[in-house]
């Protein structure tokens, strides 16, 4: 029961900190546009997205005009501090002006080896917002194990859709020893593997909330054995209808082969005894 009643806590907490502005003054608007380097009169603008994420600091935000960005995208290091609080958070999202679904993170296509679109590596604070993430190996990544795990990451709005249909991976991959990650109102569909992936090991409590998670090959939400995870009101459907992954895949580079050549996925599967809570 008191576990429980915890993990209520957290998603009400995500809840609140998604839907109220901060009262905090927001020191500095970064703006990225990669054909124009004016960006439409704003400033400090940035042609890439990987320079402007390299400059970001504490509490700032990175606006990301509409356009078709190259991944990959590596975001670490960023608050990486014992002192970091909800105050530092660093918003990286899609600009409010730029149409839905203008902003299109891409990756490198399905031939050969795609990299992952998005890499979060020891940083903590930072919300994701309003992107389209496509033909990358995975979508985003949250590095996990020898102090390369992060804390408080926020993936929230964005469109996740066909990647890793060449290797076999997944849309959304959260490593071991990631903490309070918040997966919330997202589209996660088509991608070559499971939408969202949780790898064995210690972690949590993660939320995801409120997200449509349709059509991946496999699984819709894998959880391997160890981190803690509440779902909230997901619509998760018509996963597991792909075909089956070459001997090569995911399974085993995260240490979880149990699923290896299945033929068939779940909405939810969870490889310990037990289910994710449900509230």
């Amino acid at each position: 029961m008191r576990k429980t009643m915890e993990l209520c806590a957290l998603v009400l907490l995500a809840l609140i900190v998604v839907a109220s502005p901060s009262s905090q003054q927001v020191p500095t608007t970064r703006y990225v546009n990669k054909t124009d380097p004016t960006c439409g009169g704003h400033t400090p603008c940035y042609t890439t997205l990987q320079a402007a994420v390299d400059a970001v600091q504490p509490g700032e935000t990175i606006l990301i005009q509409a356009g078709v960005y190259d991944a990959p995208l590596s975001i670490k290091g960023k608050n990486n501090s014992s002192t970091a609080t909800e105050t530092n958070r660093i918003l990286i999202a899609a600009d409010p002006e730029a149409p839905v679904g203008s902003v299109v993170l891409r990756g490198t296509g399905q031939s050969s080896t795609p990299g992952d679109a998005i890499v979060l590596e020891a940083s903590k604070f930072i919300t994701l917002r309003g992107l389209t993430i496509t033909n990358a190996g995975r979508a985003i990544v949250l590095a996990g194990g020898n102090k390369k795990q992060n804390d408080a990451i926020h993936i929230e709005r964005n469109r996740i859709f066909g990647n890793g249909n060449s290797q076999c991976r997944s849309g959304i991959l959260v490593r071991a020893g990631n903490i309070a990650t918040l997966i919330i109102n997202n589209l996660i569909y088509g991608n070559g593997r499971d939408g969202l992936r949780f790898s064995p090991g210690t972690g949590g409590t993660h939320a995801v909330v409120n997200n449509t998670i349709h059509g991946n090959n496999h699984d819709g939400v894998r959880i391997g054995k160890g981190p803690d995870v509440v779902m909230v009101n997901n619509l998760i459907t018509g996963n597991g209808a792909g075909t089956l992954c070459p001997a090569a895949d995911e399974d085993t580079e995260e240490g979880d082969p149990d699923e290896k050549n299945a033929p068939d996925g779940f909405g939810i599967k969870r490889k310990a005894p037990g289910q994710p809570e449900q509230v």
